[in-house]
């Protein structure tokens, strides 16, 4: 039923989703130098888990610490609201990073696998 969702889910964002970028991951070896900057560019990251595990996103905030924001589940995707000098970590059930994303100008999505 998820996949069938989901599947619709991807068919009614096609156009959008074949305009945005995919972004790259940053490697989680610099996570303890990265910390989010301003407030002013908005932005939208679309978390795509095509993992065959559940995952959690969290933003690092301010003081580069870690802030929960969603786990979601294998096939789900979740829309998260951002901004441009936001990073984002994503990491297993566990906490174990298993990548960093830098939000872009325009929306983009990210597809863990």
């Amino acid at each position: 039923m998820r996949r069938v969702f989901l599947a619709a889910v991807l068919a009614v964002l096609a156009g959008s989703v074949q305009a945005q970028t995919e972004l790259q991951d940053i490697g989680c070896a610099g996570e303890s130098g990265l910390r989010s900057v301003e407030d002013t560019t908005s932005t939208e990251v679309i978390f795509f888990n095509q993992s065959p595990t559940t995952i959690r996103t969290y933003w690092l905030d301010h003081q580069g610490n870690r802030q929960f924001k969603s786990e979601i589940r294998p096939g789900d995707s979740f829309v998260q609201q951002t901004y441009v000098t936001h990073p984002w970590v994503v990491t297993s059930a566990a906490k174990a990073c298993m990548a960093i994303f830098q939000p872009e100008a325009s929306a983009a999505i990210v597809v863990v696998r």
